[in-house]
């Protein structure tokens, strides 16, 4: 299976997830093969990506021939459940909807807050996995979704940080609804596929405002969470917004979701735009420690990111061309890999894992590219 952007898809291709509009209905259901007219419609309905079925699982379609068919196919473990993950989204979903279609803030806080412990109770079963990129963003509406996100990442990061059961939980919610007001922002703004304009940008960034004020007025939470969705755009050099605040009134909890919103919009595909790979956006984040962020919370942050997800595929310094089959807990850079190629793009005999960590002479030198994996495999199937 392989996450394909909207721009790539081609007729001929077989549907492996159902792909869905924003209001939840089913747009292509899994099993479809694509046509011209499906495809229109996808492109209609603004959807970034779509998961293929790329013939690892049950052979090369005669239609379409797969990208990287001679992929081994590997599963990484899952952080959290998918039925966690699922019914979360769903009831950030219905927060926001509801909240848009009553104009204050409708929320069960016993409801959420079981949501967030729930998160961490999984999170801390298992606590030597690394976060590996995951996407729910083609099942639902980005904001949704990436709410999900967030909150799994801050509350990995707080557990990093040694938060008790408390701290957690106020962080966890806050990373939830950290992006509230935005039901108060005109779709064709929120959703626009180009650059914002100046006024635009201006109406974007009073989400933080609105949320701030629909959190106070409820009175059914933490102050913390108001500020946490006032604050999630600031920074600690002053040039973030609403206020442009300054390190000692930027909140901690708000760094958190700062910087975790950062990277999870880097990796997320969007139709104006691709989305950059895990370790460029780890590379952007690690660079705003003493700058953006504290340090210690970018460190903390940073150090449940897999920079190379698993399965990704890999150019060593050597020339080997592998897999990676998982990372460990604190080396985010150097993960384990399962060697394919040699340096010779010829695929050897003997499939050896190395681990990065005990390998000072060799190192990950570039993500590979698909296109240029189905070259090897092209290659060596003739």
């Amino acid at each position: 299976m392989s996450r394909i952007s909207i721009t790539r898809l081609k007729p001929g291709m077989k549907v492996e997830r159902n792909v869905y509009g924003p209001r939840g209905e089913v747009l292509v259901r899994r099993g479809s093969i694509l046509t011209k007219a499906l495809i229109s419609k996808l492109a209609n309905y603004e959807v970034p990506i779509v998961y293929i079925n790329d013939g690892r699982e049950q052979g090369v379609y005669k239609r379409y021939k797969a990208p990287a068919a001679r992929l081994p196919k590997i599963q990484g473990k899952d952080l959290i459940a998918k039925k966690t993950r699922v019914a979360a989204v769903q009831q950030v979903k219905n927060i926001l909807l509801e909240t848009k279609e009553s104009g204050r803030l409708v929320i069960d806080p016993q409801s959420i807050y079981s949501t967030v412990n729930q998160f961490t109770a999984e999170i801390m079963s298992s606590r030597d996995l690394m976060y590996n990129l995951v996407d729910l963003r083609q099942q639902d509406d980005y904001t949704f979704a990436h709410s999900v996100n967030v909150c799994v990442l801050a509350l990995m990061t707080g557990i990093t940080l040694r938060y008790d059961s408390q701290k957690l939980a106020i962080l966890g919610v806050g990373a939830l609804l950290h992006d509230l007001g935005k039901i108060k922002i005109p779709d064709e703004i929120l959703n626009k596929p180009g650059r914002l304009t100046r006024e635009e940008f201006s109406i974007i960034k009073m989400h933080t405002v609105y949320g701030y004020e629909l959190i106070r007025d409820s009175n059914s939470l933490d102050s913390l969470h108001a500020i946490m969705a006032y604050q999630h755009h600031e920074s600690c050099d002053g040039t973030g917004y609403p206020a442009g605040i300054k390190t000692e009134q930027f909140h901690d909890f708000s760094q958190i979701i700062s910087i975790v919103d950062k990277f999870d919009a880097l990796t997320a595909e969007r139709v104006y735009r691709k989305a950059f790979a895990p370790c460029e956006a780890y590379e952007m984040c690690a660079a705003s420690g003493n700058y953006l962020f504290k340090d210690y919370i970018v460190k903390a942050f940073l150090n449940n990111i897999a920079a190379y997800p698993t399965g990704s595929i890999v150019e060593l310094n050597s020339g080997h061309i592998g897999i990676v089959i998982d990372t460990p807990k604190g080396f985010s850079m150097f993960p384990r890999v399962r060697l394919l190629y040699g340096p010779d793009r010829r695929q050897l005999p003997v499939q050896e894992e190395i681990s990065l960590v005990d390998k000072e002479d060799q190192y990950i030198i570039r993500m590979f590219p698909t296109e240029e994996f189905n070259t090897l495999s092209a290659i060596d199937l003739c």
